[in-house]
């Protein structure tokens, strides 16, 4: 359980500011992207001009800004979990500490993959944390283990057969995976000085369409004759 990873901060503006502050180093290229690139041979430049995130990957900044704190989070969390599977899923092709000291650069090499470890024990550390802000929030959800991805999260692409494509594959996610805490980090910058204010920010007009069709359905309510069930 996430729960005992860590003990929760009680106070919201702390545990907000580490949120931020998580996010924003997260987005940062150098502590997963560069080092994975570097490993796999792929740190070139024309090369990467091909590492372009894939649409629908991850959640956008628009879906992002349209849910609520707890709908955030627990998207968040969710999509957090599918990167912990498909980094495990990227490890399996890295070579092992062992075989990197037969190649060229062989400190470097072995410093990108402890980069690599430790990106995945900062998403850990950020989950922890979005564990104690949903429980902060009133939420109570388990968070653990994830199984699916959160409203409007499209399901990761499988990578094509093919030892280079694979390599491509796994550095369009990780692109994909900076941009996308990015978007988190802006999100978390937009929340309110209290627990209680939504960060939920929704056109007027969405709003206005949604206040219209809810007073047509039930004036269509009242229209419907008793013992009617509606089709």
């Amino acid at each position: 359980s996430m729960a005992a990873m860590g003990s929760c901060p009680g106070d919201y503006q702390v545990l907000l500011g580490q949120l931020q502050k998580q996010a924003h180093s997260m987005r940062d290229p150098s502590t997963l992207l560069d080092p994975y690139m570097r490993i796999q041979g792929l740190d070139f430049p024309r090369l990467r001009e091909r590492c372009i995130e894939r649409p629908g990957a991850f959640p956008s900044s628009e879906a992002l800004r349209g849910l609520g704190r707890r709908g955030f989070l627990r998207t968040l969390n969710a999509t957090l979990g599918l990167v912990l599977h498909r980094l495990a899923t990227l490890q399996q092709h890295l070579p092992e500490a062992q075989d990197l000291d037969k190649l060229p650069m062989a400190r470097l090499n072995s410093q990108d993959l402890e980069k690599l470890k430790m990106a995945r024990l900062n998403i850990h550390g950020l989950r922890n944390n979005i564990y104690c802000m949903s429980r902060l929030l009133g939420s109570s959800w388990d968070v653990a283990e994830p199984t699916q991805a959160g409203p409007r999260t499209s399901p990761l692409p499988t990578p094509a057969p093919g030892a280079f494509q694979r390599k491509l594959e796994g550095c369009r996610f990780l692109h994909g995976y900076h941009r996308f805490m990015g978007s988190v980090g802006q999100v978390f910058g937009e929340w309110g000085k209290s627990p209680s204010r939504s960060h939920r920010h929704r056109p007027r007009r969405a709003l206005q369409k949604g206040a219209r069709s809810t007073r047509l359905s039930r004036r269509g309510k009242r229209l419907m004759p008793r013992g009617q069930l509606p089709r």
